[in-house]
């Protein structure tokens, strides 16, 4: 390429480069230029914000339909215990049992559930039921499955979650409920739970077999409290009270090696097969929870209250 070429080609690229322009000087010039300029920031900020919430909404809409649902596993073990019916209606019991006295014969003993004397215990203008329980008690594990069942009779559940209580007094893990952050709906009673303290240690260091290395969830009202000294004296959980008609200290007959070593599935599945230890047990108790239940709600509904329920007594 010869000089000439370079210099008519430097020329080239000199024009191409743009160069500044400047108006002549116009009264009010500034002014019109601030206002112009003013517009497009104005302009920029709005088509920047429409694009933010445009991001946005593509954001919400994407964790959405990445969330996940429901756990259809835990949905249907819910359905399992929530679902049992009453006595003589469970699968596989002998048809003998459809009578009052062969039933009930397999029902007699009070399991710590005693009749008792108080002001009635109301909540909502319907009879209450107190419960008072610590996730790491093995016996409030083993409790809260045939309660779960009973309740479930009068009303309905939700936010349910498992849990597990850790080896505690000798007694190995048990799979079980806690009722922490559930809900509990029913016409004819108010179901109030109090979970003391969780199954989870303080810190590494703390002690499991001490009641108190556990990481507190609730606490008792001064009411509450006035009701567990009362009917507990020594102040162990589980404890039930029937609107202060019936308190129940402990666990009911449900043998703790029963439910050891079973899992969540298992026990729920137990539930249908009374003619099992573990499932006898646990309709057991479930049955002398519902007669109480029973007798709280004047026999309501029917469905939960047949004859040989509200046949079945406690002891006084």
């Amino acid at each position: 390429m010869s000089e000439q070429d370079d210099a008519g080609l430097d020329a080239d690229v000199i024009e191409q480069v743009s160069r500044p322009f400047s108006l002549p000087a116009i009264p009010g010039l500034p002014f019109l230029r601030g206002i112009a300029g003013g517009r497009r920031r104005r302009r920029l900020v709005s088509a920047a914000a429409a694009a933010l919430i445009v991001v946005a909404a593509a954001l919400v809409a994407f964790r959405l339909a990445a969330s996940p649902g429901p756990d259809p596993a835990l949905a249907g073990l819910i359905h399992e215990v929530t679902t049992v019916p009453v006595g003589k209606s469970v699968p596989g019991l002998p048809a003998s049992a459809s009578s009052v006295s062969a039933y009930s014969s397999t029902l007699i003993g009070d399991g710590g559930l005693k009749a008792v004397s108080g002001p009635p215990l109301t909540r909502g203008g319907k009879p209450e039921v107190l419960y008072v329980a610590t996730e790491y008690c093995p016996y409030c594990a083993m409790e809260n499955w045939p309660l779960i069942v009973a309740l479930s009779r009068f009303g309905q559940f939700t936010d349910m979650t498992t849990s597990r209580s850790p080896e505690f007094e000798h007694v190995a893990p048990i799979d079980s409920w806690t009722f922490y952050g559930s809900h509990y709906a029913s016409r004819y009673l108010s179901f109030v739970p109090v979970e003391r303290y969780s199954n989870v240690l303080v810190n590494a260091k703390a002690s499991p077999a001490a009641g108190a290395s556990y990481r507190k969830l609730q606490q008792l009202t001064p009411a509450q409290q006035a009701i567990f000294a009362r009917y507990d004296k020594s102040r162990s959980t589980p404890f039930l009270d029937f609107g202060n008609q019936a308190a129940q200290t402990g666990s009911g007959p449900i043998p703790a090696p029963l439910m050891t070593g079973k899992s969540w599935s298992q026990i729920a599945a137990a539930l249908r097969r009374p003619s099992t230890d573990l499932g006898s047990a646990l309709i057991t108790e479930a049955d002398l929870l519902t007669a109480e239940l029973c007798r709280l709600t004047g026999d309501r509904p029917a469905t939960a209250c047949p004859a040989f329920i509200t046949s079945i007594q406690l002891s006084s």
